[in-house]
């Protein structure tokens, strides 16, 4: 009893000295030499005619100029992330990539059968600069794509700069991609963080009401519009207006559900099946599987079509065989992990 009464009063001794030297400091802290010209009492202040201060306390967003861009056909890829020297790991660039389909007026050269074509397009953002991709691969869960660039807004001209390959690599919580770019004939590991994106309601009622188009005679489609069969273009019209007026009606939701699994290669489409795996994990296309003890949510590959050609789109320009030389180191390392996944 007298020790631990002896070490109570030991410590209020500690803390009533420590009080004082705190005392003793704080004159010096606060009672600053006036000529003291030091870094930590220089007196800041700001003078009543001072005019450089901004305009308003709070900064006012500017009015964007509304630009009527064409519609996304497809969604491959929407990513950022860094680019990083394979010589120089502090020569970086933050990288941004989108790669996707876009619906054009076709010309005699697309030889396709409707008034429109499917053509695949790519923007590629290092820091400020903008780059185009173009001969875009999509193969399963690998894009490649050849990079054209820079280009500004007063000189469209661009020559190719080098090739960009990228694979996906499923992370707790979101996809990754990486894998490798050669620019203006310097490498870079490339590292993308994936950018879930959902349908807007527009888009997936012209999806809906295109696959009714192509196949009048699936009763999801008859039991929206009975006349599909005699009338094709009336039966998309009548199916797009009907889901987008019901959007919690069933056979819009199969219809959704039936044309994702069909193209499970578009970003929307993938979100939209993980969500439903999320909800349900035992569904025939959910892949559920462990990394680093975490529960990873993915998309099964056999039981999905992951890159289908739609209308006006060539189905020979889905996936293009065609020799990199520039990213051949990538083409292994990619193939090497490819390997390593099919022997787990």
């Amino acid at each position: 009893m007298k020790k631990a009464v002896f070490i109570l009063l030991a410590l209020v001794f500690l803390l009533s000295a420590f009080a004082v030297a705190v005392d003793d400091v704080n004159p010096a802290l606060t009672d600053a030499d006036p000529d003291d010209d030091s870094d930590d009492n220089k007196k800041i202040e700001v003078e009543d005619d001072d005019t450089n201060v901004g305009d308003d306390l709070v900064k006012k967003e500017k009015q964007k100029k509304v630009v009527v861009r064409k519609a996304i056909s497809r969604l491959h890829l929407t990513a950022a992330g860094l680019a990083v020297s394979e010589d120089d790991v502090f020569d970086f660039s933050h990288a941004k990539v989108v790669v996707g389909s876009v619906k054009v007026r076709a010309t005699p050269v697309d030889n396709v059968a409707t008034d429109y074509a499917v053509k695949r397009m790519g923007v590629l953002m290092l820091d400020e600069g903008k780059y185009h991709l173009k001969n875009i691969s999509v193969a399963d869960e690998e894009i490649s794509a050849d990079i054209f660039g820079p280009t500004t807004d007063s000189n469209l001209v661009s020559e190719s700069m080098g090739e960009l390959k990228v694979k996906r690599f499923e992370k707790p919580g979101k996809d990754i991609w990486a894998g490798n770019m050669v620019l203006n004939g310097k490498t870079y590991n490339i590292y993308l963080l994936g950018m879930g994106r959902k349908f807007k309601l527009a888009e997936v009622t012209e999806k809906i009401g295109d696959y009714c188009k192509d196949n009048p005679e699936d009763e999801k489609c008859t039991k929206i519009n009975s006349r599909c069969k005699d009338d094709v273009e009336d039966c998309k019209e009548k199916v797009k207006e009907h889901c987008e007026e019901n959007t919690a009606d069933q056979k819009c939701l199969q219809l959704k559900k039936l044309y994702c699994l069909k193209n499970a290669s578009d970003e929307r489409c993938r979100e939209y099946l993980k969500d439903l795996c999320e909800e349900n994990p035992r569904l025939a296309h959910c892949r559920i599987r462990e990394v680093n003890g975490q529960r990873v949510i993915g998309v099964n590959p056999t039981a999905v079509v992951a890159v289908t050609a739609e209308r006006g789109e060539s189905p020979t320009s889905l996936v293009i065989d065609k020799t990199r030389p520039g990213l051949r180191v990538a083409r292994r390392r990619i193939e090497d992990v490819n390997t390593e996944e099919d022997e787990e």
